[in-house]
């Protein structure tokens, strides 16, 4: 696993994409990072919290609740993963599918935004998907 300087190096380096930048992911920071439990075992399965949109916990020092959610994370050995078609990172009209701790595609705005990523980046973002397909069905 990355040490915490060399995590931060990459984040800075991945906030210089212009398409990763743009990504309506919050999550894209949690890249490769392992998550661990009270006894610092690597999280496993899913694990449901009640977050805001600055991904605070409820109960947190400045947690918003206008923008509280729940949010589903599925975990493999510490690191966000998508298992069975199951999103790793999940919350209404957000879905975030994850390979080993890195994010392979997006579908946000309830589907109208998709993303493609490869490599920690995203390489295509499409967005007013509901409105092409309307076009597309007349």
């Amino acid at each position: 696993m990355m040490s915490k300087a060399q995590h931060e190096e990459l984040t800075k380096k991945l906030w210089n994409n212009e398409l990763y930048c743009k990504s309506r992911s919050a999550h894209k920071v949690y890249q490769f990072m392992q998550f661990t439990d009270a006894e610092n075992n690597p999280l496993e399965g899913q694990q449901v919290r009640r977050e805001d949109e600055k991904l605070r916990p409820m109960g947190s020092p400045g947690f918003d609740e206008s923008t509280a959610r729940i949010v589903i994370y599925n975990f493999k050995d510490g690191v966000l993963h998508s298992t069975d078609d199951e999103p790793a990172v999940q919350y209404p009209g957000h879905w975030e599918y994850w390979k080993n701790g890195v994010i392979e595609k997006i579908f946000a705005d309830g589907g109208d935004t998709e993303e493609y990523w490869e490599n920690c980046v995203p390489v295509r973002i499409e967005t007013n998907l509901a409105v092409r397909r309307t076009k597309d069905k007349q």
